[in-house]
């Protein structure tokens, strides 16, 4: 990076600062508290997050405590390419707002806040030495709408926590396709399949990769780049997203 570049990022860093001042300040309601921490929420906010506890140990999703079975329902019906998925949420009312607003109404700064819940679960579950770091990436058309990938920038922020390498230039989503949120599990199925593809493949060879996105819904998504990724080389691949909805119908 030239010092032109360096000294043009610091300045944009700064910008952003200024037009979100981070200490005491809670993401989710945007009120200053004296005890608000790393992870930017207040103890009201978190207190309407739901964590989870107990969860079904391939796809993550919240299973009762009493379930005989070591999967879920969705598993049982799902083949899935990822070893495993897990989130440190469930995907409710008052997070629904939160990430709504972190995709959609340009604030991206929230990503330290999910960054931190992800670091937190990541460290929790004990999944073992990862290799590399890969976010899901949005097509091109998108990322210019929006200004940003979400889960870029949610990797990146792990990636630095974790001292893991990152990579979000070898994994690329090559259709433009629909958003997957109105659309059935079937439809997702069909919208995103052959959606991706890999530039050098040479990067993920014999990985163990971590692949991050924002929600876990039906699955389909993070499970197509996880069959593009082990097509290209990946020795395994496990899924985190900042929260999992319960099972899709």
């Amino acid at each position: 990076m030239s010092n032109k570049e360096s000294m043009l990022k610091k300045l944009c860093n700064s910008a952003l600062d200024l037009l979100f001042p981070e200490e005491g300040v809670c993401f989710y309601c945007d009120k200053y508290y004296e005890d608000v921490k790393e992870d930017h929420i207040c103890s009201d906010c978190r207190d309407k997050l739901v964590f989870i506890k107990d969860k079904c140990p391939t796809c993550g999703k919240p299973m009762h405590s009493s379930s005989i079975s070591d999967k879920c329902s969705y598993c049982v019906d799902n083949t899935f390419y990822f070893t495993k998925a897990f989130s440190p949420l469930e995907f409710t009312g008052h997070l629904r707002d939160a990430v709504y607003r972190f995709k959609f109404q340009s604030k991206p700064y929230m990503y330290k806040s999910f960054g931190e819940l992800m670091v937190r679960a990541i460290e929790n579950e004990n999944i073992g030495p990862i290799d590399l770091i890969v976010p899901v990436p949005l097509h091109r058309r998108r990322r210019a709408e929006r200004g940003y990938n979400q889960s870029e920038l949610l990797a990146k922020y792990i990636s630095s926590k974790l001292n893991i390498p990152l990579d979000y230039k070898n994994l690329i989503r090559m259709k433009s396709t629909k958003l997957q949120t109105k659309l059935s599990r079937n439809e997702r199925q069909k919208n995103i399949k052959n959606a991706f593809s890999v530039k050098d493949k040479g990067v993920f060879m014999n990985k163990r990769i971590l692949l991050v996105d924002d929600i876990f819904t039906t699955g389909a998504t993070v499970n197509e780049c996880s069959k593009t990724l082990l097509e290209n080389g990946a020795r395994e691949v496990i899924v985190v997203t900042i929260a999992t909805g319960k099972s899709f119908q």
